[in-house]
């Protein structure tokens, strides 16, 4: 058979958008692990740290992640705010075109005003009445096909949110073939041409490529990267959030969740709907319903302190981590209680942004390449925790990848 130019290992936010990039210009095939689910359905995809069966002795923070093509975007709640640009600038990676060109693509804009909810107008009002600064989120939603229901986390079942899918059609439209339900287990070097070994169907199957870009996201990466001879570091950090919140004397309708933020040196604070609190509220007798509860997210740059193995994922929080969750519930507490929430719940700690698994500077250059000569990009490249949403740079670093590779020819 014919060796493709490109063999792309996952198709989230970068493995999508390199693919889109280049897929005009070389033979591209995009492997993906699960499988092609429409976005009403994204919530099949869902993966749990804690399906480990050694969950326990790793720390115990459960970590979100899902399989499918579109990568986590599916199950991502549409936040598209810039992360990590003057860090990955430092690095020699300058990806405020990309940006641009992202947020064109995805038309990523602030929510207008008559979107927002009414949980969301009192965080604003009380966050100001305590001297806070929040800011209206910028998303990728089209605005006109939004119902609000709050559930873009179980994907969306009015196609409102935007997610790398688009780039996955426009790559397919250009020409890229893809293979679902393939699990890339290594890669091998063989003279001047690559081979990707994994699991299909039960069968293990080698796919022949002049060029490999690994993109399977930091959960899955690591394990690649580590079969094929390239020992990753133990710099796992995964964005570490609590909710907290509790019963309000006020009913509300549902409404987009994250809509606006507090940003703060190491942490944000925004509203956030659990389905926790209403259990654990429960736990202490306390009754209430979706409609009357408040929540708050508090989300940290958490310390690169965790590890990837072939069979568990070990994250623990540091004291620093500790201390940056505490100094936000602080704050937090402070606005529900304007908010007019007594009695206030926290949920235990969570992970929704896994990365730093193989590091740009450790693992792989600023120009993503690994000593073996392939490439990686997704979020295991970046250099520390965003302590935020991280998808819109991710499809600029998948941007920028391609650009390098178109302008190397």
């Amino acid at each position: 058979m014919d060796k493709y130019d490109y063999v792309i290992i996952g198709s989230g936010a970068s493995g999508a958008a390199v693919a889109e990039k280049i897929s005009s210009d070389y033979k591209v095939l995009i492997l993906e692990k699960g499988d092609y689910l429409p976005l009403n359905e994204a919530h099949k995809g869902y993966f749990r740290a804690s399906s480990c069966k050694d969950f326990e002795e790793h720390g115990k923070i459960e970590i979100l992640s899902g399989n499918g093509v579109g990568g986590t975007t599916l199950l991502a709640i549409g936040n598209g705010v810039r992360t990590q640009e003057k860090e990955l600038k430092k690095l020699g990676i300058d990806i405020e075109k990309e940006l641009d060109e992202v947020e064109r693509d995805f038309e990523v804009s602030p929510i207008p005003e008559n979107m927002l909810g009414d949980r969301t107008n009192l965080f604003i009002e009380k966050s100001k009445e305590l001297g806070y600064k929040p800011k209206i989120m910028p998303k990728m939603i089209d605005f006109k096909k939004c119902k609000k229901c709050g559930k873009c986390n179980m994907g969306c079942q009015f196609q409102a949110k935007k997610t790398s899918l688009h780039y996955i059609e426009n790559a397919i439209s250009k020409g890229s073939e893809l293979k679902t339900n393939f699990e890339a287990l290594k890669i091998n070097k063989r003279n001047k041409y690559f081979e990707v070994q994994g699991m299909e169907k039960g069968n293990l199957i080698n796919i022949p490529a002049k060029n490999v870009i690994l993109s399977a996201g930091a959960l899955d990466t690591p394990k690649v990267l580590n079969n094929s001879g390239i020992m990753t570091p133990k710099k796992l950090f995964v964005d570490i959030f609590v909710t907290i919140g509790g019963k309000s004397n006020q009913s509300f309708k549902d409404e987009i969740n994250m809509a606006a933020y507090i940003p703060f040196n190491d942490f944000l604070i925004s509203p956030y709907y659990s389905e926790r609190i209403i259990k654990m509220l429960s736990e202490k007798k306390i009754e209430s319903k979706r409609d009357n509860i408040i929540g708050l997210m508090i989300k940290i740059k958490d310390d690169s302190f965790g590890y990837v193995d072939k069979n568990f994922i070990e994250k623990y929080c540091t004291g620093k981590d500790v201390q940056k969750i505490s100094n936000g519930v602080a704050i937090a507490s402070r606005i529900l209680k304007k908010l007019g929430v007594d009695m206030i719940v926290s949920t235990e700690a969570i992970g929704a942004h896994p990365g730093g698994t193989a590091p740009i500077g450790t693992t792989v250059d600023n120009q993503f390449k690994t000593k073996m000569g392939f490439y990686v990009c997704d979020a295991s490249i970046l250099p520390e925790s965003p302590g935020a949403p991280p998808i819109l740079s991710l499809m600029a670093l998948g941007k920028k990848l391609g650009e390098n590779i178109l302008n190397s020819t």
